[in-house]
């Protein structure tokens, strides 16, 4: 891929302090850069990236019930 993972990182951001559930803040793109506004202005990619976060979370979730099977 032509776009660079950024890793994971935890901050305390304001938009979701208070939430009383577990929640995430994904940053897909950058409307600075021409090349990802013009990608991200097309459904296909939205698209695409919708998909990946869906895995992502479906993911994360068969992880937490395994753990939560053996604990």
């Amino acid at each position: 891929s032509k776009f660079q993972n950024r890793g994971v990182k935890q901050a305390g951001f304001y938009v979701l302090v208070g939430a009383s559930m577990p929640n995430v803040l994904i940053e897909v793109g950058f409307l600075s850069n021409t090349s990802e506004e013009k990608q991200l202005r097309t459904a296909q990619y939205r698209q695409k990236i919708a998909e990946g976060i869906y895995r992502a979370i479906v993911e994360f979730k068969k992880s937490r019930e395994f753990v939560m099977a053996e604990g």
